[in-house]
């Protein structure tokens, strides 16, 4: 019996969206990318922490549908059930991550390890909620808040500059990189003067 129930609830779910979607083919020129962005911070002189901030939606539909409009799209993901959206995700995770290169030296590219994606239930959340939001107000459609991402590497030896190149479903990116200033405080005592 919950498995009819549960199996009504998505079928409807999908019929719902569906006939929405032709109320959404007119809006789509509303839409408008999240700005991308790339933060790289050198923890100490071989440590590269990388967290992005991804207008995920977009990139999934890039990597596993381009063919479709992003509305189709919508319909279709945010209607699977969450093991079979994290299939999809771990083919798209792998795109992500044969696209992401961090280069410290001519032909010398830093191995990124330990990635950390988000978790599929939250990612079908995230759908659901682009789809909502695109029939509740279409001219903020797409203005969602970026996932993030996080991975990291150590460079065999000092890292002193790096050149970046990510996968094109995350198209334009803003990179934003630096070696944070660390120091102790004291309680009840005014640190140091901390420069920017």
């Amino acid at each position: 019996m919950r498995r009819i129930r549960c199996l009504f609830t998505r079928c409807l779910f999908t019929r719902c969206a569906w006939g929405l979607l032709a109320a959404l083919a007119p809006i789509a020129a509303a839409h408008d990318l999240a700005d991308n962005r790339a933060q790289l911070v050198l923890r100490d002189k071989t440590h590269l922490t990388v967290t992005f901030y991804i207008a995920y939606p977009d990139a999934l539909q890039l990597a596993l549908s381009p063919k479709r409009s992003p509305q189709e799209f919508l319909v279709t993901y945010s209607a699977m059930r969450v093991e079979d959206l994290q299939k999809e995700l771990l083919r798209a995770q792998a795109k992500f991550q044969a696209g992401t290169h961090i280069y410290i030296g001519p032909g010398q590219e830093l191995v990124l390890t330990n990635w950390v994606w988000p978790q599929a239930s939250q990612v079908r959340t995230l759908l659901q909620q682009r789809l909502m939001q695109a029939l509740v107000d279409p001219k903020n459609y797409g203005h969602d808040t970026p996932l993030e991402m996080h991975a990291e590497g150590i460079a065999p030896r000092e890292v002193t500059s790096v050149q970046v190149q990510f996968p094109e479903e995350f198209q334009k990116v803003l990179v934003v990189a630096f070696r944070p200033t660390q120091l102790w405080t004291e309680p009840k005592s005014i640190s140091p003067s901390i420069k920017f």
